[in-house]
């Protein structure tokens, strides 16, 4: 494969040491209008994954998932940004393919809205295997106090039962996590006892985390909203593992592969390497 110029070398060691990496100004302005345009069709048009958290409480937001196919400003920004191969870069990956992606709006009341749980995405994916990633792009200027966290170096384990997403109790694992996983970790009771870091972002900026990495929303002390949009990828040594409660669900993935086949199928478009006859939109 041929690496993207636009990677180092401690941009790859920070992504498997830490398990996260800031990518500094990697869209331009007219990439960040398309993803604005993108999550406000998105919001017109919720799709049947739309959820609204903890309405009526401080800590209410949304999220809506797998639209890729439904909104052109996402299928634009994956297939002829670079995006894609950026990402195959920092995995070390051949090929990408595209898992899903998905909007979180989290419009902040007069005072303080609190922070989103702690949780791993990969305990509740049909994924095994170490190369994936998510590349977490937000509209608006963030301080590293009200950006994304993470808990350093979480990615290589343990991985833990998924988070039922309690509004009282953030570490209530939901009903049917996998046997065999333990509890989260209370890690806002003992923040010290976690290395616990953040990014502070601004417009054009995306961090790159593991889906295995503890992570979770800081809390958002100004009234200004939050408006990310997490594009979720995989290369080649990801297999089909399924749990017992997949989040995305993936219907009929189960038919066609069995556990330990790659992760292959119609929900997963190959997004790198790049079709020579596709057309390609300037960087800038």
């Amino acid at each position: 494969m041929t690496d993207h110029a636009y990677v180092t070398e401690a941009m790859k060691r920070a992504f498997w040491q830490d398990g996260a990496v800031l990518l500094p100004q990697v869209l331009a302005p007219t990439w960040m209008d398309l993803v604005a345009a993108g999550i406000e069709r998105n919001l017109r048009n919720p799709g049947p994954n739309h959820q609204q958290h903890y309405a009526g409480t401080p800590r209410a937001f949304v999220d809506d998932y797998c639209n890729y196919w439904v909104i052109p400003e996402f299928r634009m920004l994956v297939e002829h940004s670079d995006i894609a191969p950026i990402v195959a870069t920092l995995l070390g990956s051949t090929n990408l393919w595209l898992y899903y992606e998905q909007i979180f709006v989290k419009d902040a009341p007069v005072g303080e809205a609190r922070r989103t749980p702690w949780h791993q995405d990969t305990t509740y994916w049909i994924t095994g295997g170490r190369q994936l990633a998510g590349f977490w792009i937000t509209l608006d200027d963030t301080p590293a106090e009200e950006s994304l966290e993470f808990v350093r170096g979480s990615h290589l384990g343990p991985t833990y039962a998924g988070t039922a997403f309690d509004y009282g109790d953030e570490t209530t694992p939901y009903a049917h996590a996998r046997d065999g996983y333990d509890r989260i970790p209370d890690i806002e009771a003992d923040r010290e006892a976690h290395d616990i870091f953040s990014f502070a972002v601004e417009r054009g900026d995306v961090v790159l985390f593991h889906p295995g990495l503890l992570h979770g929303g800081g809390a958002t002390a100004s009234s200004a909203p939050r408006r990310p949009l997490s594009i979720r990828f995989f290369g080649d040594d990801v297999v089909y593992d399924p749990p017992v409660r997949p989040a995305p669900t993936y219907p009929g993935t189960e038919a066609l592969l069995e556990p330990g086949d790659p992760l292959r199928g119609p929900w997963f478009p190959q997004v790198h390497p790049r079709s020579e006859c596709e057309p390609t939109i300037p960087a800038s």
